[in-house]
């Protein structure tokens, strides 16, 4: 065998194999954990997003981040849902940025009218651990029954229908 045809046969053989860093997985999932607990300022400094003040109903909580489209559509689908149903749960979205793009997550907020709590995500969260797990692809959507445990777990863009149906599992 030449050394063109070698060459070309080691290329063909290691394109054929697993790659070093899979894509995420898109998808929906059922955990069960203990109930959370986790504390994350709101983009505009007045107040905080926390487990303790979600209790008591189920929550859908979207990690999103501005420079992403499927996050902007998230937030839609978000907001369409919690518009139906905000007697009977609470939403929140957690922005996975640094805080110096705090001027950038209050125009998302603002210009796509979102009216549930925005907050940022602090440096574990932005990183792939704390208290959900790994989150570290946006967008991803966890749904927290009323004691504040992740029953549902979406990594990718879930769709409202995909909420919905979240939503009315944890009833």
């Amino acid at each position: 065998m030449n050394v063109a045809a070698g060459i070309a046969l080691l290329l063909v053989l290691g394109a054929c194999g697993a790659p070093e860093h899979p894509e995420p997985t898109t998808g929906s999932v059922v955990r069960h954990s203990q109930p959370l607990s986790f504390v994350y300022r709101l983009v505009d400094g007045n107040g905080v997003v926390s487990a303790r003040a979600l209790r008591g109903q189920p929550v859908l909580i979207s990690f999103l981040a501005t420079y992403d489209l499927a996050s902007q559509a998230q937030a839609r689908f978000l907001s369409g849902v919690f518009q139906r149903h905000s007697e009977s749960m609470h939403a929140a979205a957690i922005v996975l940025e640094r805080s110096d793009n705090q001027p950038l997550v209050l125009a998302f907020r603002d210009t796509l009218k979102l009216t549930y709590p925005v907050a940022m995500g602090d440096e574990v969260l932005i990183g792939g651990g704390g208290p959900f797990g790994d989150v570290h692809a946006v967008p991803s959507t966890v749904l927290l029954d009323r004691e504040g445990r992740i029953v549902w777990k979406h990594i990718g863009l879930a769709r409202e229908e995909d909420l919905e149906q979240a939503l009315a599992g944890a009833s």
